[in-house]
């Protein structure tokens, strides 16, 4: 059966860890569970063992608490810097299948600092972390957790489903970087009315960044009249746009790679969507993965808080790392659904005009009003500004 895999540091979260297993095991049973250290046999090649074993689960959970990444060996250096360390083997394994890698955050651990850890081990600290408190708030996250592992890693049931008379895998994979919603009913808008999505979707966990937009450009974007519409060709065209906006790629203040793209029009955004195979979502299908389905204010609940956005309360005063906010996910593990850039949605805003796009979300320079998860906006379709930028969504092929 597909396994979930629980990568831990016994000296650094053992028994938080075991209290994690103990939960898992109750929702997905023991045979789908697997806990590195204390489930590998005596007398065999440990390193041969794990790679096996991360081959054959369908998501990797590596538990993180304050000592997982400076636990001292000799001379003074980290363990993560020892090639044959169990937890870099185990992680370096899974990064290198593209399994789907979740650091689980512990003891008020937070996400590793890339500079911190080995080259082979980076991309870790680019992965949406989960945190799980002690005490009181324990189980409360576990259920976050078991909820983001059965809508992003599609755990459908303990033992898959019946579906058209045939038995279905019990995991579907993830796009990177991507979540799943699912469908179902959830509360739209200020007037919190019942609507239902009839799909199942995955969405984007980040703004577009700078590096992934710039590789449409590399790849002669601009150039392709099959990415784009006939409307958003014959604005390129008109108005003469070969490459996106220079402030992104020319102002140090917007242009890091993990800041997200801004500048661009929503013309150029559905033609990036098409290069890369996926498209830009419907205003409902954006909330309900901002706010989930209980009709919250923003994504991490009903009050506003400074330190979980980029806002004009944060006074920051531009973009910021599409990771830069843990703490400010949305239900389904989204960032920045809530300040850094208003985002481009597929829907008009004006239904009899076909030159207007709703925005969601607000920006670096909005105010907590405008940073609702309900709240609409929008504006015109060939418009470009240092405060828009978008995600995407990609349907789910079962």
């Amino acid at each position: 059966m597909s396994k979930i895999l629980i990568s831990y540091r016994r000296e650094d979260s053992v028994d938080v860890t075991g209290w994690i297993d103990d939960r898992l095991v109750q929702q997905f049973g023991r045979e789908a569970v697997f806990m590195d250290v204390d489930s590998i046999p005596f007398g065999v090649d440990f390193r041969k063992y794990l790679d096996q074993q991360v081959a054959k689960c369908d998501v990797f959970l590596a538990v993180i608490g304050p000592d997982w990444d400076g636990s001292k060996y000799n001379e003074g250096k980290s363990r993560l810097d020892d090639p044959h360390d169990f937890v870099r083997i185990e992680i370096e394994s899974a990064l290198k299948r593209q399994v789907p890698v979740v650091p689980v955050l512990v003891r008020g651990a937070k996400t590793p600092v890339v500079d911190r850890l080995p080259t082979s081990l980076q991309e870790l600290s680019y992965r949406n972390g989960l945190e799980v408190r002690s005490g009181r708030d324990f189980h409360g996250d576990m259920d976050r957790l078991i909820r983001f592992l059965e809508q992003s890693i599609s755990v459908f049931e303990k033992q898959g489903i019946q579906k058209n008379g045939r038995t279905k895998d019990p995991f579907v994979q993830t796009p990177v970087d991507m979540v799943r919603v699912t469908n179902g009913s959830f509360l739209y808008g200020d007037q919190n009315i019942p609507v239902v999505i009839d799909h199942d979707y995955w969405i984007d966990q980040y703004p577009v960044t700078n590096q992934k937009y710039g590789e449409f450009v590399l790849a002669g974007g601009y150039e392709d009249q099959q990415c784009w519409s006939i409307e958003g060709w014959q604005w390129k065209m008109k108005e003469n746009i070969i490459a996106p906006d220079p402030i992104s790629w020319d102002d140090t203040k917007w242009n890091k790679l993990n800041q997200p793209i801004v500048g661009v029009s929503y013309h150029e955004a559905e033609a990036y969507a098409k290069w890369i195979g996926k498209r830009l979502p419907s205003e409902q299908e954006w909330e309900k993965a901002a706010r989930g389905e209980d009709g919250r204010q923003y994504p991490w609940g009903e009050e506003f808080d400074l330190n979980k956005c980029n806002s004009k309360e944060s006074g920051i005063g531009h973009t910021t790392p599409v990771v830069r906010y843990p703490n400010g996910v949305s239900p389904y593990g989204c960032h920045d659904m809530a300040g850094n850039v208003w985002e481009w949605c597929a829907s008009r805003h004006d239904k009899q005009k076909n030159d207007s796009r709703v925005i969601r979300g607000g920006s670096w320079g909005s105010n907590l009003e405008n940073l609702r998860a309900p709240k609409r906006d929008w504006n015109f379709t060939d418009v470009r500004g240092d405060s828009l930028g978008f995600r995407l969504a990609q349907d789910i092929d079962e």
